[in-house]
Order: structure tokens, then sequence, then C-alpha cells
């Protein structure tokens, strides 16, 4: 299984690139923890920061099975990731 986010960015403050992280069900403060989920967060100023609500599995960090990409020229920030069975 794996997922793929892209986000458009067009206001993206001028040498910024945007960032990502992982935040556990546990850490968020919106939803009831639920330990089948995990959260993935993207932030780029002047935007408030999204989540996304994923399985809480191990996402496979090996070569080629987790990606991030800024695209300066369309500023869309990529993320694919794939997860461990």
């Amino acid at each position: 299984r794996s997922l793929l986010f892209q986000v458009e960015y067009p206001e993206i403050e001028e040498g910024l690139q945007p960032r990502h992280r992982f935040m556990s069900a546990y850490e968020q403060k919106v939803d009831a923890p639920d330990k089948d989920f995990q959260y993935v967060l993207f932030a780029a100023e002047p935007y408030e920061t999204i989540a996304f609500k994923v399985p809480n599995v191990e996402v496979d960090k090996s070569e080629g099975k987790f990606q991030t990409s800024w695209d300066a020229d369309s500023k869309t920030f990529s993320v694919q990731m794939f997860f461990k069975r």
C-alpha cells in the first residue's frame, strides 16, 4: 500500500520549501486518540498547517519507498510513501 500527496502552495514565501512530519494520534487534540491512525502534517508559510489521517502502519523509508519533491516552478510539494506489510 502507498499514498501520494501533492499539495499546491501558490503563495509560498520566496525561497521557502514546505515541510512535513508525522504525528501520533495521541499528540493531536482534534479527534479522540485512535491507535489505528497517525497523521502526516504539511506546513509552509504563509499557509496554515494541514494534516491527513493515515493508517498507523510503519512507513517504509528504504530507498525508493519514501520520496519528497518540491517543484518551485509549479509550487507543488509531493510526498509518496509506502507502508511496510
